[in-house]
Formats: structure tokens, sequence, C-alpha cells
């Protein structure tokens, strides 16, 4: 697997929040608020490089402990100059919980189709 395509995760349970971000080290430019619960970091280029869901048990549809025991993610970020959509499905040993968001792209953040995993 193409290190440029894994990600690494941490989930706090306290606070709901799950953080997915790329493992290949890259040049942080900014974080943009696609909704109150979802934050999405890109690199330099304006490549997606981390995500941030707040109040992720809601956004997932799941009890907040069984994103405790995340053993698989699978992100797939597509970006056109009208939409940015971010697909995110979640494995557990027991459940797949996933979401699709849409977000209208008036960042100016270039085309891209990029497949994300970590396990």
């Amino acid at each position: 697997m193409n290190e440029d395509n894994s990600l690494k995760w941490s989930y706090d349970h306290e606070f709901d929040i799950l953080f997915i971000n790329r493992i290949e080290k890259y040049d942080y430019e900014e974080t943009i608020e696609m909704t109150c619960d979802v934050l999405m970091d890109f690199d330099t280029l304006l490549n997606p490089s981390a995500f941030e869901f707040l109040n992720a048990s809601k956004i997932f549809k799941s009890n907040n402990g069984d994103l405790c025991e995340i053993e698989k993610i699978n992100v797939h970020v597509s970006i056109n100059e009208d939409l940015i959509k971010l697909y995110v499905d979640i494995f557990t040993p027991d459940n797949k919980f996933e979401t699709i968001k849409k977000f209208i792209n008036d960042i100016d953040a270039p085309d891209c189709e990029k497949d994300m995993f970590a396990s």
C-alpha cells in the first residue's frame, strides 16, 4: 500500500471525537469547517490530509463504545469544482458504520479522487 494513502486514527471516548489523518508527513495549510461537526485539513497543495468528527457516534449512528473498537477505516474523497464528497466506512469487530458528507467546494480545492485506508 502506498504510504500516501495510509491513515491512522484516534478516538476520544470521553469527548466523542474521531480524528483520522495521513501517516505520511505533509505540510499543513488550513482546516476547513465543513459542518459544525466535520473538519477537514488540507496540505499546501490542497490535498485532503486529516478529518475530525465531533460527536462521532451521532455522525456514524453508533454507540460511542463501538468506536473504541475500530479495526479498519476506509476514506474516499471526491472533489470537483462544485462539490467535496467525503465517504467514510468504519469497521469494528461486530459492525460497519458509514457516513457520506457533501459540501460545497467554496475553497477552490482542486479536482481529485483519493482513497485512503487505515487498519
